[in-house]
Formats: C-alpha cells, sequence, structure tokens
C-alpha cells in the first residue's frame, strides 16, 4: 500500500514537472542554465537534439483528453533514441511508465530493465514503445515527432498514470 501510494505521488510531481519544464531552464553537466524551448507544438513535440543528454527528458501532450508522453535520451555511443513512456505489453496498466535508474529504464508495472542502447530499437515484448527514425523528422537540429504518430498511439495511454 505505502509503495503505491509513493508511485501517486511520484506520479504527480512528474507530471507536473513534465508541464513546468516546457519552456524552463535546465541545468548543463557544467552547471549553466540555458533556457530548453522542447515541447509540444500544433504539429507535435519538438525535441532539440542539443537539449538531448544521457538522463532522459520527458515531454508530454494531450491527445483527445489522453496523456501521452515520449522520453529523449542519448545512448551511450552517442545516437539519439527515442520511445514512448509506455512498455508494450503492461501498456493497460496504470503503472506501464519507465523511470532511470542509471542507464536502465525500469518499467514501474512489471519491472523489466532495459538499457538507453536498447531505446527505440526493440519492438514487441516487454519494452519502451519504440520511435524510430522512421516515426520522426529531423531538421536543423529539432526532431519532430508528429501529432499524427502521437495520434496513432494514444491508444496505448488510456489507462496510464491513473492511480
Amino acid at each position: 500500500m505505502r509503495k503505491k501510494g509513493l508511485r501517486f505521488v511520484t506520479g504527480v510531481i512528474a507530471a507536473a514537472m513534465a508541464i513546468v519544464m516546457v519552456g524552463c531552464s535546465s541545468e548543463t553537466e557544467s552547471g549553466e542554465m540555458q533556457e530548453n524551448v522542447s515541447g509540444t507544438t500544433e504539429t507535435g513535440i519538438e525535441i532539440r537534439v542539443e537539449d538531448i543528454s544521457t538522463s532522459a527528458s520527458y515531454y508530454d501532450t494531450t491527445i483527445d483528453e489522453t496523456d501521452v508522453e515520449i522520453f529523449a535520451v542519448l545512448a551511450s555511443d552517442d545516437t539519439v533514441r527515442l520511445a514512448m513512456n509506455t512498455c508494450q505489453v503492461c501498456n493497460g496498466s496504470p503503472y506501464a511508465y519507465f523511470e532511470q535508474d542509471g542507464d536502465d529504464f525500469v518499467c514501474q508495472n512489471c519491472g523489466n530493465r532495459f538499457s538507453s542502447d536498447k531505446i527505440g530499437l526493440t519492438g514487441g515484448g516487454c519494452n519502451p514503445v519504440p520511435i524510430t527514425e522512421d516515426d520522426y523528422n529531423e531538421e536543423n537540429g529539432i526532431i519532430t515527432v508528429s501529432d499524427s504518430f502521437l495520434k496513432e498511439n494514444a491508444y496505448r495511454f488510456s489507462n496510464w498514470k491513473q492511480f
């Protein structure tokens, strides 16, 4: 019971932070503050490549009254990895979301762990729903995950974080 209460509080705090982070500042590894202009637009979610680091950044939007969230992370080979923040198998559960633990992402429903090097590449099974290079556009240092792609996958979040 205590763990579920903690998950609820953590979920509320994470949601509030995601809302506040769009258009806010973030601290770089050197301790400098930088403006974060990544976020939701009319055409989808835009992410500045320079904002992506080994610490995952989460981006959320609402599609037809359904909260949808993606995350971006820099893998050990310095490639950008994107995924929907829900588990392919567990996505009917309110706890089917991932939290970062070091280099791993842990499903809060089943406990499976996935290396950042596998994010966005591994489909099927109990993995974060991948967003591959075919699913987004990158131009002038901006990655855009289209509104149509987000709409196609919104069903995966129908019970997401509904504690």
